[in-house]
């Protein structure tokens, strides 16, 4: 059954993830040398914050916490300078394998 108990830290849990994607978003522009202003930018926020709702939604149907962007990824997109989808894709490609 539903804990009612439980559904204000998983809540709070949600509304931590949605700032941290906004952050993760907008650093992952910024060191992409993409804009951080304007429709564009605003598009890809709303994109990630819908990909993350959904993927947490989908976590909690497996009675799992909600799941997050990672800041990493703006580390090694600083680090390396490569921001290409492509070679993200290859390193999925690799890690499933």
């Amino acid at each position: 059954g539903f804990a009612p108990e439980c559904f204000l830290p998983i809540l709070i849990g949600y509304f931590v993830s949605t700032a941290e994607t906004i952050g993760d978003v907008t650093m992952s522009c910024k060191y992409s040398k993409l804009e951080t202003e304007g429709p564009d930018f605003e598009s890809r926020v709303q994109g990630g914050l819908l990909a993350d709702g959904v993927n947490s939604f989908l976590a909690c149907l497996f009675t799992s916490p909600p799941n997050t962007t990672f800041s990493q990824n703006n580390g090694v997109i600083s680090l390396t300078q490569c921001a290409s989808r492509s070679a993200g894709f290859s390193c999925a490609f690799c890690l499933i394998l």
